[in-house]
């Protein structure tokens, strides 16, 4: 089991989403989802935290490259990045975008349904939503349902500020609720242990095969063994 990092409540997104660029992880999945597709694009990253896709999206050279994050310190630091900070979508009523990303948002929301129904006008023909949330069923929680024990946690799966949970079955049920989308892509993420590991752990031949393994088992058992659920949804042209 993936031994969660102990963070202070009024942590920070910068401190409770850390960047995780590890292969297998939903970031690495969403890098590769960017590559070659955001030179000249409209982009806009919901929840954006750190920043760290933003940054990997600047050197690709977007058209326009906008943020919507809730916290004011992290506000501030991704201006730095982003052309634009928002606090919500409603100030970009009448704008499309290209490229939505949504990596480990919804999840946050008590109605994550409506809030797609309520994107859908920001969303040019053609435009890709790139999403991951995480897989309540991992075998993790499972394993701590099978003991008795169900335990809110500073980030993870069971991060005390998750509203809604989704199996995989409710993660495409979701991703079908995009009028005009169509899922294009259903993949899934592997836990990123090199945040609790020493770099020599996990800088080897040896741990690169495991996760290898690992991220086969992922895509082949996406219910069980699956960290987050990921996917993409086109919008009809």
């Amino acid at each position: 089991m993936v031994k969660a990092l102990k963070l202070p409540l009024e942590a920070t997104p910068q401190e409770r989403y850390v960047f995780k660029p590890f292969y297998g992880s939903s970031h690495y999945w969403a890098l590769g989802q960017l590559a070659g597709s955001v030179s000249g694009k409209r982009v806009l990253d919901i929840g954006a935290g750190g920043g760290g896709i933003g940054r990997a999206a600047r050197e690709q050279g977007p058209r326009e490259l906008v943020a919507i994050e809730i916290d004011p310190a992290a506000q501030a630091e991704l201006r730095q990045t982003y052309d634009e900070v928002h606090a919500s979508i409603a100030p970009l009523k009448g704008r499309q975008y290209d490229l939505v990303i949504l990596l480990d948002v919804l999840e946050h929301m008590s109605d994550p349904f409506g809030f797609l129904q309520e994107l859908r006008p920001l969303l040019a023909p053609g435009a890709r939503l790139v999403i991951s949330v995480p897989n309540i069923a991992h075998w993790s929680v499972r394993f701590s349902l099978l003991v008795g024990r169900f335990e809110y946690r500073s980030r993870g799966i069971l991060d005390r500020t998750h509203l809604y949970f989704f199996s995989r079955r409710k993660f495409k049920q979701m991703l079908r609720s995009v009028p005009d989308g169509k899922i294009t892509e259903l993949n899934g993420s592997i836990e990123p242990v090199e945040f609790v590991l020493p770099t020599w752990a996990y800088e080897n031949p040896m741990f690169r095969m495991c996760a290898l393994f690992r991220y086969w088992l992922a895509r082949k058992l996406p219910g069980l063994m699956a960290y987050q659920h990921l996917g993409v949804v086109t919008i009809a042209s």
